[in-house]
C-alpha cells in the first residue's frame, strides 16, 4: 500500500465518524450572517474626524450620513430558520435501539437543545433523552438502560468525553447483546454530541472496571463497528412526527451492499402514493447517504425505506415515520 493510498484510508476514516446534523447547512448559513453583521456594525464610524475632500460642504454632508448612521443604528436581528421563528441552533443527535432483521442495531434521532448550549451542555441534554424510557420520538426505538439512570457530570478534554452516571443498577438490562448494544448507545450518543472519538466512564464519580460482565471499562471507549451497530437503513429526515413544507426533503442513510434504497410514501389511508429506488453515495461497509425531495399536498403520510432482498421481492429493515405535510 502506498503512501497515497494509506492517507486516503485514514481520510475516509475521520470522514465516517462526523456526524452531521440535517439542520446543518443552516446553522452555518446563520453563524455566516452573524459574522456579517458584528463586521459591519464594527466597521462604521464611531465618532471619529471625517477627512473633506472637496471643502466645507463635503464634511458637513458625510457628518450627517454619519450621524444617520449612527443615531438610528439597531442591533441586526438574529438569524431566522426559514419557516421558524427562533435562531438556528444545531440539534443534537441522539441514538436509541431498534429490533432488525440483524437483531438490535441503532437509529440516530436528532433533539433539540437549549439555545446557545456549549459543547457539555448538549452532551448531557442527548443523554438524558437517550436514559428516558420514553424519550425517542419514533415509537419503533426505545433506550437499552433502566430507567432511573441519570448524568451527573460531563468533561470534554482533547477527544475524549468523560460521562459520570448515577442510578445504574447491578442487574444487567438483558443477554449479552443487549448490554453490548446499550454500550455502544452510551459511547456513540456521547462522542456524537461532544463532537469526541473516545468516552470514559464514571459510576457515582468514581472509576470502574467492569459493569454488567463489559470489561475494560476503566480504559476509554470508542464506538464499535457501523455494519456491526448501526441499522442497515436509516430514514432521517423527515423525523418521526414532524410538520413539514409541502416540498418534503426525504435523507436516507444505508449500510447495504448494492448501495441503494427504496423510499415508498403512503397516504394517510395506507395507499402508496410514490415508490422509488434511491442510489447511495457508498455501499457496505460504508454508511452510505443520499437525499430527494418530494411534492406533496397537505395531509399527512408514512414515508418509509427499506431494502430488498436478493429475491427482488422481500422487504427488508424497513424504517418509518409518520410526518404532517401543512
Amino acid at each position: 500500500m502506498n503512501a497515497e493510498e494509506r492517507l486516503r484510508r485514514i481520510l475516509a476514516a475521520e470522514a465516517e465518524s462526523v456526524d452531521v446534523a440535517p439542520d446543518a447547512l443552516e446553522v452555518i448559513r446563520a453563524r455566516v450572517a452573524r459574522r456579517r453583521a458584528r463586521w459591519w456594525r464594527g466597521w462604521l464610524p464611531r465618532g471619529a474626524a471625517l477627512l473633506s475632500f472637496a471643502g466645507g460642504g463635503a464634511v458637513v454632508a458625510a457628518a450627517t450620513v454619519v450621524a444617520f448612521f449612527v443615531g438610528t443604528h439597531h442591533p441586526a436581528p438574529p438569524p431566522q430558520i426559514p419557516g421558524g421563528s427562533a435562531p438556528a441552533v444545531a440539534k443534537v443527535p441522539v441514538y436509541f435501539a431498534g429490533t432488525t432483521g440483524l437483531g438490535l442495531r441503532l437509529y440516530r434521532e436528532y433533539h433539540p437543545p437549549s439555545p446557545d448550549a456549549d459543547l457539555v451542555s448538549r452532551t448531557r441534554t442527548a443523554l438524558a433523552a437517550m436514559f428516558d424510557p420514553n424519550g425517542a420520538a419514533d415509537p419503533d426505538y426505545r433506550t437499552l438502560w433502566p430507567a432511573g439512570v441519570t448524568v451527573r457530570a460531563v468533561q470534554i478534554a482533547g477527544d475524549t468525553v468523560t460521562v459520570d452516571l448515577a442510578g445504574v443498577p447491578v442487574t444487567p438490562p438483558g443477554d449479552e447483546a443487549t448490554v453490548g448494544m446499550a454500550r455502544e448507545q452510551l459511547v456513540w450518543t456521547a462522542t456524537a454530541a461532544s463532537g469526541t472519538t473516545r468516552m470514559k466512564l464514571l459510576l457515582d464519580g468514581h472509576g470502574v472496571a467492569r459493569l454488567w460482565g463489559m470489561a475494560d471499562l476503566d480504559a476509554p471507549l470508542q464506538r464499535g463497528n457501523r455494519p456491526d451497530v448501526l441499522a442497515p437503513v436509516w430514514l432521517i429526515d423527515p423525523q418521526q412526527g414532524a410538520t413539514v413544507g409541502h416540498t418534503v426533503t426525504v435523507y436516507v442513510a444505508g449500510i447495504v451492499p448494492d448501495a441503494t434504497v427504496r423510499v415508498r410514501v403512503r397516504g394517510a389511508n395506507g395507499a402508496v402514493l410514490d415508490e422509488r429506488s434511491v442510489p447511495l453515495s457508498a455501499g457496505a461497509p460504508q454508511q452510505g447517504e443520499a437525499r430527494l425531495q418530494l411534492s406533496l399536498p397537505s395531509g399527512r403520510y408514512t414515508v418509509e425505506a427499506y431494502v430488498l432482498a436478493p429475491d427482488g421481492r422481500t422487504e427488508r429493515y424497513l424504517d418509518d415515520h409518520q410526518v404532517t405535510v401543512g
